[in-house]
């Protein structure tokens, strides 16, 4: 008899794993953390009962918050990840042989703690000699850094979703400071939450950035486990149209035999926006799909995962 572990997509819409065996379970200062072995997906990483990185699908994630922007810079050498203590972005980061530092900054030193532990492939690059991994909060981070007129090329949000701990990396202040960090050429790309079930998450985040940069460009990609299995990105700079610059073909071709997911054909299309998306960020609501899990708060009794006996 296997267990079942339910991620909640919305109140009535959950994600199931069948369970194969749990690994940790353990509340620390910012949030709950599980790891467990599932059917189909491998190893699992849920944060505040919600997925965070599978086995299976961490790539999708990953390659497609990291590698935009990586190729839309044209010399990417000093990169922050705010969050992201898992590795994977960080991973990603460094296989660029631009980048000369990076930084990742994440507030619990638990999840850098498993991840080296149960994800050694995601979290390989954590002891990378170009990488210095702080644990810390990601928005005193940055305002410690734009009082100390640090400059960065990229800025990665490799946040959880915008509730709980994670809500002040989506508000206008974080994304001004890091406005300062990057400049007139950097570029900032948060992680934007489901398009599916939180289009108006997407799109609050996409007006938020078009309200401080001159450029905010909304791309997608895929990732199975996280809610409607597209997930939205948003990159934004005051002088990169990341949707505009040519493709990089020498340089995508240099790293592409490591990537599962990226490639410069993705990386022209990812920018191509089903109709409902682009009504929505446009101001036409009455036209987009209805956005279902909006309406339900944080901290409600459907949120975190569970584990219950298959019948």
């Amino acid at each position: 008899m296997s267990d079942r572990y339910f991620d909640p997509w919305t109140k009535n819409t959950f994600l199931t794993f069948t369970v194969t065996k749990f690994h940790e379970s353990f509340e620390t200062p910012f949030q709950k953390i599980e790891v467990f072995e599932a059917l189909d997906y491998g190893m699992v990483l849920a944060l505040g009962g919600v997925t965070n990185v599978t086995e299976r699908d961490e790539s999708g994630y990953h390659e497609m918050l990291t590698h935009m922007a990586m190729f839309a810079h044209p010399s990417p050498k000093r990169v922050l990840i705010i969050g992201g203590g898992d590795g994977g972005t960080l991973r990603e980061v460094l296989r660029h042989p631009e980048v000369e530092e990076a930084h990742l900054v994440d507030i619990d030193g638990d999840v850098i703690r498993v991840s080296r532990q149960y994800f050694p492939d995601v979290a390989a690059a954590l002891d990378h000699p170009k990488a210095r991994v702080i644990v810390d909060d990601g928005v005193a981070f940055v305002e410690r850094a734009v009082a100390n007129r640090e400059q960065y090329d990229l800025i990665l949000v490799d946040s959880t979703d915008p509730v709980d701990a994670a809500v002040d990396l989506f508000t206008e202040g974080f994304y001004r400071n890091c406005a300062a960090l990057l400049g007139e050429t950097g570029i900032l790309v948060p992680q934007s939450d489901s398009p599916s079930f939180y289009l108006d998450r997407v799109a609050r985040i996409h007006e938020l950035l078009s309200s401080i940069y001159a450029h905010a460009r909304l791309y997608l990609g895929q990732t199975l486990s996280y809610p409607g299995c597209v997930w939205a990105f948003t990159a934004a700079s005051q002088s990169v149209d990341v949707g505009a610059v040519p493709v990089p073909e020498a340089r995508v071709a240099a790293i592409e035999p490591e990537l599962r997911v990226f490639n410069a054909d993705v990386m022209r299309a990812c920018i191509a926006l089903p109709n409902y998306i682009r009504r929505r960020i446009a101001g036409q609501p009455g036209w987009a799909l209805p956005t279902i899990a909006d309406e339900v708060g944080p901290g409600t009794v459907w949120r975190p995962g569970t584990v219950k006996e298959a019948e």
